[in-house]
Parts: C-alpha cells; structure tokens; sequence
C-alpha cells in the first residue's frame, strides 16, 4: 500500500468515525492509542497545523466600495504582535508556476489534494517568498521567515511570508 493509499484510508476512517459519532480523536500525543483503531491510523497522518493556530484570530469586514463588496481582514492583537517576527509554519506547497524549484508559492494549513478538507480560506493561505528556491513537493514542509500581514490584499491574501527557508524533516 503506497504513501496516498494508507492516507486516503485513513481519511475514510476518519469520515466514518465523525458519522457514525465517535468521539473525537485525540491530539494528545502523550496517549498511545490502541494498535488498528482509527486513532491509531489517526495519530501516523502528518498534520501541517504548525503555527496556523497563532493567525486564527481574524475576521473578515465586509464593505461597500462603489457599489462592490469589500473584503477586509481584522486581525486580533494577537496577531498584530506578530507582524514582522519571525514565524515557523507547516503547510502545503499551492504551486504559483510550473517549476521543479521555486521561491514564490502560497502554503496551505490543508492539502490541496485531500478529499474529505474543506477548501482553504483566506486565514488558511499564505503568499510565500523564500531566500532560496525549494523544490515542489506534496508533502507538508516547514518554513521559518518574516510574516506580515496584509488586510486588504487584491487577491484575498492575509499573510505574507518574507525570507522564508525550508526547515529539515523532523
């Protein structure tokens, strides 16, 4: 069973353990679950939810602007404070151009490619720019760099990532 089969498996675990109203898996990593349980499966996925639970806190403010709606992001204090620090976030590659290698994606808290996830929002997304190309993968990365924050972006963006460099796997 490949890598995507074990995944996709352990996807429809999960699904049918929220229908069928299992309770919720645990994030403790300190409990080891029992060996062939779906938490068990559970508990091999790589979660890239790294950092994105500090830019959680913003709201969108919705404006007329000559008659089109205007979308604008509010971010909490919390996140304000982070502006312009240095930031370390796991995600996944959103491909800007067709390139074995680049400095320019957007990064995901979601897999662009998972079946049972939402699509991302605005607050899930990030532009990123790193200080040297990396190459493309499907695989969820870290990344360490500058964030800064965009309330009223063109393209919906919230966040941008400055000077950004690819963490080692862990």
């Amino acid at each position: 069973m490949t890598t995507r089969d074990t995944r996709r498996f352990a996807g429809a675990l999960m699904l049918t353990a929220l229908i069928i109203g299992a309770p919720a898996l645990a994030a403790d990593k300190k409990a080891t679950p029992a060996p062939g349980t779906a938490a068990a499966v559970q508990a091999n996925i790589p979660k890239a939810t790294l950092g994105w639970d500090k830019l959680a806190d913003v709201k969108e403010v919705h404006s007329m602007d000559n008659g089109l709606l205007r979308v604008r992001a509010a971010f909490g204090p919390g996140v304000q404070a982070l502006e312009g620090k240095p930031l370390t976030i796991a995600g996944f590659i959103i491909p800007l151009e067709q390139k074995e290698k680049s400095g320019h994606f957007l990064l995901s808290a979601m897999a662009p490619s998972c079946p049972f996830c939402p699509p991302p929002g605005p607050a899930d997304l990030m532009e990123v720019k790193t200080s040297a190309p990396i190459a493309m993968t499907n695989e969820p990365i870290t990344l360490t760099g500058t964030l800064h924050m965009v309330g009223d972006d063109d393209n919906g963006l919230y966040y941008r990532m400055a000077d950004a460099t690819l963490q080692p796997a862990s």
